[in-house]
């Protein structure tokens, strides 16, 4: 095979391993037992050929840094892949001490579920807004406290198990 073929292979498969793999971290965490099974599966396969080509000829270069280009390249990769994916939900916290009423209605308003809370903070009782999205949500959220609050102390947290609620209907997405 040739020398510049064989090392874009090799690339390619790294760069295609490292991406399923950090999908599935991302599937183990949220508990996701299947697919995190299944994605490992074709990580490992694909990491078994790649590290084959590399290891039957240690003293090729171009493969070697092949090898190691695809795993950076496909940890980027894979890191884009799961911001844009988005699975899973995100609880979002907002702390303002003049407009926390305005704020949890602007959310209500746009069909997110809202909880209210009270707190004192270092000068003066504070309110306390959050809500539990989906994370391709938590965008949207946070433009839309940006605008009746930007100067909101702002939270956001992966949350891995959500039970009962208010969800939005599917229309009003």
């Amino acid at each position: 095979m040739n020398i510049l073929l064989e090392a874009l292979l090799i690339f390619t498969l790294r760069v295609v391993g490292i991406s399923i793999g950090t999908l599935s971290t991302l599937m183990t965490v949220q508990g996701r037992k299947l697919f995190a099974a299944l994605s490992n599966f074709f990580s490992a396969l694909v990491y078994i050929i790649a590290i084959g080509k590399v290891v039957t000829n240690l003293d090729n270069i171009v493969n070697i840094a092949a090898y190691c280009c695809g795993v950076a390249a496909g940890t980027l990769i894979g890191m884009i892949l799961e911001q844009r994916l988005a699975l899973g939900f995100a609880e979002v916290r907002f702390i303002s001490p003049d407009k926390s009423d305005a704020l949890a209605e602007a959310l209500r308003l746009s069909g997110f579920g809202v909880t209210e809370l009270y707190g004192h903070g270092r000068e003066s009782v504070v309110g306390i807004v959050e809500t539990i999205v989906p994370r391709k949500n938590v965008g949207r959220v946070l433009e839309i406290a940006k605008e009746v609050d930007g100067k909101a102390i702002v939270t956001v947290r992966e949350t891995r198990t959500v039970q009962h609620g208010y969800w939005k209907t599917r229309g009003r997405r």
